[in-house]
């Protein structure tokens, strides 16, 4: 952090703009529908709020023991909001169904449709969801640029929806100098401007699973968008990272890469 913004001359010198956050969102339940954000507060976990709770499966004792949409398709149509936004981290969870009925988090009948929703075989196992710092599955923050949502829409031959990729941050990387965000892996961005800046370490390529075949808006799926990822980009769309300062993002704030050392 001192190396990097110990003064504005060594700022300018080891910083290029690469883009600017075009969307910024967050995941109160692990799973649910996105919360669109204007600006959030970011942590050492990440966005504040973001993935605070999971749903477990009980009689999963594996290292992924998370009720997701693989299993209950129709669970990315849930939306989440906290009760009070301004303390995402401390407060209670309402949740909507997709009939727009709004249900506490922990309430049984919450957790009775969900289970309802289940392969047959699987529908006498207990679900239950927990509170957790946080519930991700690799890494505390997720980017995808429009550089990479423009090389899939060709390989497609149609626009794909950016909302399918559940990342933190979408960057527009129009005009950028480096515009594709696997080259950022092993170096940090610094997001924003000042003190409130985050910087964030990007630490690898996110490797996908069956969820961006699932349009965020219907729970339709269309295996032609995992089946390109995996054949035309070795499975990879997306880049994860970790927070090294916490600070805050806006959507317009600038994104400006460090060179690895």
């Amino acid at each position: 952090m001192t190396a990097i913004l110990s003064g504005q001359t060594e700022l300018r010198q080891q910083v290029i703009p690469v883009g600017v956050v075009e969307q910024l969102s967050r995941y109160p339940v692990k799973s649910m529908h996105a919360e669109p954000l204007a600006e959030a507060a970011v942590t050492l976990h990440g966005v504040s709020g973001d993935r605070r709770f999971g749903f477990i499966q009980g009689k999963d004792h594996s290292r992924f023991p998370w009720l997701t949409s693989r299993e209950i398709p129709r669970m990315m149509l849930y939306r989440a909001s906290f009760v009070d936004p301004s303390d995402p981290d401390n407060s209670a969870v309402l949740v909507t169904t997709p009939e727009d009925r709004q249900l506490d988090l922990f309430s049984e009948e919450l957790l009775e449709e969900l289970r309802a929703q289940l392969k047959p075989r699987l529908r006498n196992q207990p679900i239950f969801p927990v509170h957790l710092s946080s519930a991700f599955d690799s890494a505390h923050f997720s980017f995808v640029t429009t550089h990479a949502l423009h090389k899939l829409s060709s390989l497609l031959g149609e626009e794909v929806e950016p909302r399918r990729f559940r990342a933190n941050l979408i960057v527009n990387t129009a005009g950028s100098p480096q515009p594709d965000e696997q080259t950022w892996i092993g170096s940090q961005v610094v997001i924003g401007d000042g003190d409130s800046a985050t910087i964030v370490a990007i630490t690898k390529g996110d490797a996908r699973c069956m969820m961006p075949n699932l349009h965020p808006d219907t729970a339709v799926q269309d295996p032609r968008i995992l089946r390109t990822i995996a054949r035309k980009q070795d499975n990879i769309m997306g880049v994860y990272g970790c927070v090294v300062k916490r600070g805050s993002v806006r959507v317009g704030d600038v994104v400006r890469l460090v060179a690895a050392a």
